[in-house]
């Protein structure tokens, strides 16, 4: 068994109510945010859906699932129950926000892969994130083929042309993160990484992209 997560223990704090006004605060503080920012602009920034059918929206694909932004009034609702947590409801207007905070700038996908020492402010969070993860990730691979595969397609994982096995993931439609493993040989033992577009810090800050990949990679080793 592997130890908990970032995002289990926030989430954990929550239900038990030892961080409830933080992540309420959060919530609110950033959904005025999203309400300053033309809907257009959200979903053109972040790569996202505009409805204006009916009540307006703004889809927001996350992994397998996905999250609606209603505009009339101003929520965010998830479409399945294992993603409709306050946590993620906050990760995911961090998002929305930071993408179009970049307006104008050049935030396109690059299909660059770089690691989470290399994100921005990533030199101390990223040691953090790869001690934290190495054993959940690890265990993901040693999965039977089988149940490795049908977990991977499940969270909306696709195969990556990467070391010995790799597959891309989008937590949001412009932030894809790769997980990558090479198979132990006669000199080295096996081994598995995190990585992400060049781009990534466009589109979250750090600390959100490691809480949104440490849920990910958990849920595909639990």
């Amino acid at each position: 068994m592997t130890a908990p997560d970032e995002y289990t223990m926030w989430l954990e704090r929550a239900r038990t109510g030892r961080n409830a006004d933080e992540l309420e605060r959060a919530y609110e503080e950033l959904l005025a945010k999203v309400k300053r920012v033309d809907p257009l602009t959200l979903a053109e920034e972040s790569g996202c859906k505009y409805r204006g059918d009916g009540v307006p929206r703004v889809l927001v694909p996350f992994l397998h699932s996905w999250f609606v932004l209603d505009l009339v009034p101003y929520r965010l609702r998830a479409e399945h129950a294992v993603i409709d947590t306050l946590p993620l409801k906050v990760l995911v207007l961090e998002h929305l926000v930071t993408a179009a905070a970049n307006q104008g700038t050049a935030v396109n996908v690059m299909g660059q892969w770089i690691d989470a020492r290399s994100l921005l402010h990533g030199a101390v969070l990223g040691a953090h994130f790869a001690r934290s993860t190495t054993d959940a990730l690890e265990q993901c691979f040693t999965l039977s083929t089988d149940k490795r595969i049908a977990r991977i397609l499940a969270w909306g994982g696709k195969p990556l042309d990467l070391a010995d096995e790799g597959y891309v993931f989008h937590l949001f439609p412009r932030l894809p993160v790769a997980l990558i493993h090479w198979k132990a040989d006669e000199e080295f033992p096996p081994y598995s990484k995190v990585l992400f577009d060049i781009s990534a810090s466009n589109y979250m800050p750090t600390h959100g992209l490691i809480a949104l990949t440490d849920f990910l990679i958990h849920r595909l080793a639990e």
